[in-house]
């Protein structure tokens, strides 16, 4: 029996978190996160394909653009000092390879949520609805996957292992992600390369924000 797409990405989330989980209590490092991040981004890409879900594909190219992006901004972050990531593994710019793909899971997945709160009701309420899930998700995937030994952060505060400033970072991003969602749905290829690109450029400058209001 097909498995509609809002039953799929909604009960994504959580069947992530809980590899997340089981992955952070196997102790399996930067393996476990090469698992976990291009395992779901298969999943969804899979999925699409096979249901022919162009919309899907759509956002899939549109966050796999961003996820890519992203790196720049994820250099930035390890140049303030405040993100270290595990010697030996692959590394792309300043991250880990499987970064980008981590990038397509999240913002697949609260990417769909506002998309789906947007269908019912205004932009507005599903891009608030999009930065707070941003400052909650967010987070407590960083919270296991820090657990994982994927990462780790200096100056923290929330939990302990988490710095301020990626909390408030985590929801700015996400305010851009429910417009650039509904733009991608139906452009072209190209338009949605920009839009990705425009999507990871807001990550970088949501982090650069936020570190400067948290710094001192």
């Amino acid at each position: 029996m097909k498995i509609s797409r809002n039953w799929f990405m909604l009960l994504s989330m959580p069947v992530s978190i809980l590899a997340l989980y089981i992955i952070s209590y196997l102790n399996l490092g930067w393996k476990g996160a090469v698992i976990w991040s291009l395992g779901f981004a298969a999943i969804y890409f899979g999925y699409a394909v096979l249901s022919k879900d162009k919309m899907l594909l759509h956002f899939l190219l549109f966050t796999m653009i961003a996820g890519i992006t992203e790196l720049w901004a994820d250099k930035w972050i390890v140049e303030t000092n405040t993100l270290f990531y595990p010697e030996g593994e692959p590394m792309l710019v300043d991250s880990p390879m499987y970064m980008p793909f981590s990038w397509v899971v999240v913002l697949m997945q609260i990417g769909y949520i506002a998309h789906l709160i947007h269908q019912k009701h205004s932009l507005l309420l599903a891009t608030i609805a999009a930065g707070i899930l941003g400052c909650l998700i967010i987070p407590l995937y960083e919270f296991l996957a820090i657990h994982a030994g994927w990462w780790h952060y200096a100056n923290t505060s929330f939990w302990g292992i988490v710095p301020k400033y990626i909390y408030l970072a985590e929801g700015l991003l996400m305010l851009t992600v429910p417009i650039l969602f509904e733009r991608s749905q139906k452009s072209k290829p190209i338009l949605i390369i920009v839009l990705g690109v425009v999507q990871g450029i807001i990550m970088l400058l949501a982090s650069m924000v936020s570190y400067a209001i948290f710094k001192h």
